[in-house]
């Protein structure tokens, strides 16, 4: 519980920088990538049992936690996130329903590619 709680508080960080800040789509695409190169690091360094499983799950809370945050701030997130202003042409329940599908399906991916990565890497250690 402890790791699923240190992982998924990667998403409220996300979820708070893009609706405060703002981070053109590559920015935020890098920063992701960062955290999950980071995971890996925490994963394999703690000898997380049951990887693959544990990071899916930790993973598809960061996104539903960075979705869910972009759409409590969606005027927020408008004004600074400009270059996405094709978007949010739709009406907010549709803007609400496609933010929380992709935070969760690119969480769920993306858990288990590093997932995998993390078990590959455990069952190379001594």
């Amino acid at each position: 519980m402890k790791h699923l709680l240190v992982l998924s508080s990667t998403g409220v960080m996300m979820g708070l920088l893009s609706a405060l800040i703002g981070l053109p789509g590559i920015v935020e695409l890098s920063v992701w990538f960062i955290c999950y190169v980071l995971w890996v690091v925490y994963a394999v360094r703690v000898r997380l049992e049951n990887p693959v499983r544990r990071i899916i799950a930790a993973s598809t809370l960061a996104g539903l936690f960075t979705s869910s945050i972009q759409v409590l701030l969606m005027e927020s997130y408008r004004v600074n996130n400009p270059w996405y202003a094709e978007h949010f042409e739709a009406p907010a329940q549709q803007l609400a329903t496609h933010f929380l599908g992709q935070g969760i399906g690119f969480g769920f991916f993306f858990g288990l590619v590093v997932g995998l990565v993390v078990r590959w890497r455990l069952k190379r250690l001594p």
